[in-house]
């Protein structure tokens, strides 16, 4: 089974991407494939500032997930995922459209589910996209419409679109649904019956919150994968169908939280040099874990990093006994090694 972590903003950074690839390879199982993407980027602030957002980009040697953008501007979407595809092929897989996302910041430009307002226009540019790349393969994430009404053309559109795609990958649910109600997984089946290109494969995206629920909907609809999403925000044990042991969880939690702090100060550097971003992208292993005994050894700093990890860290000890007063006390704490010391006195008891 492929099974597909779902690129979110602020979470599907390349530290929560390395975790759960770590993880997956030692515990998943051996008929299951796991494939990952990037946060969505601006591609507008790319091209105006990419010393700003290129953290989206940084990959891990040999990671190659796939890049996802969001963008409403046909012209400097084209300028984009050209630079990328001549410069930076070699760190991805594939480059991806988002006209999914419901967040108003995406959708004030024009990208995101906005896109879905005016098919005809944004048939025209995934054509273009997907005919101006020549090494990275061109794929489409998308939505079952704009509401229940809107299914039909949405349908119609998703199909058209294909010829112009490897993958699609569709969240079952509606843009008036956001994130609310009962993925529509008929919808999504019914795209991958009526696809204008048969080869395009299908990922079904939508509510799954247990490796279970991923296995049925792959055996009930055969899609080419199945993508999970929040289920997966402090469970990158999800990927692999067991739960973690408490010892296994404290061991997963410290590796993020190194990585995330890691991974920090890489950018940090890089800022403050004013490097080229051209030789950003891929992070040297050596460099990570010689950076992570270095803060081991010298823990006492504070960095954004720490307030992030929190939006992880407390899904991670979601439902353990005294989570929930443990959570009050490390809201405080902003120190790197106080909030790790924290966690090995949690899991303690």
């Amino acid at each position: 089974m492929k099974l597909c972590f779902a690129p979110m903003d602020g979470i599907t950074t390349c530290p929560t991407r390395m975790i759960t690839k770590e993880i997956f390879e030692k515990k998943g199982k051996k008929s299951d494939c796991l494939q990952v993407w990037t946060e969505f980027m601006n591609i507008d602030g790319f091209l105006i500032n990419p010393q700003k957002v290129c953290k989206h980009l940084l990959t891990n040697e040999g990671e190659k997930p796939i890049l996802q953008i969001f963008g409403g501007n046909e012209d400097t979407l084209l300028q984009g995922i050209r630079e990328i595809d001549q410069h930076f092929s070699s760190f991805f897989s594939g480059i991806e459209l988002n006209t999914w996302c419901p967040s108003n910041s995406v959708m004030k430009v024009w990208g995101g589910s906005d896109m879905m307002r005016d098919k005809v226009k944004t048939l025209k540019i995934i054509q273009h996209l997907s005919e101006s790349l020549e090494n990275l393969p061109f794929s489409l994430k998308s939505r079952a419409g704009l509401n229940e009404n809107d299914k039909d053309q949405q349908l119609a559109f998703l199909c058209e679109a294909s010829q112009f795609c490897t993958m699609i990958s569709i969240h079952g649910r509606t843009l008036k649904q956001g994130y609310q109600g009962d993925a529509d997984w008929d919808f999504i089946q019914k795209v991958k019956k009526n696809l204008k290109n048969p080869q395009c494969l299908v990922i079904g995206n939508g509510g799954i919150t247990t490796y279970d629920e991923a296995c049925e909907k792959s055996e009930q609809y055969g899609f080419d994968g199945v993508m999970i999403g929040q289920g997966a925000i402090g469970n990158p044990w999800i990927f692999c169908g067991e739960e973690s042991a408490l010892q296994e969880k404290k061991e997963g939690i410290l590796r993020h939280l190194d990585l995330s702090i890691a991974f920090e100060q890489y950018f940090q550097e890089f800022i403050e040099e004013r490097s080229d971003f051209r030789n950003f992208f891929c992070i040297p292993g050596d460099f990570r874990e010689e950076q992570i005994r270095k803060n081991l050894k010298n823990p006492s700093f504070e960095a954004h990093a720490v307030i992030e990890f929190r939006k992880f860290l407390f899904q991670y000890v979601k439902g353990i006994p005294g989570s929930k007063e443990w959570k009050v006390k490390v809201l405080s704490l902003t120190n790197y090694g106080e909030v790790r010391d924290e966690v090995q006195r949690f899991f303690e008891w």
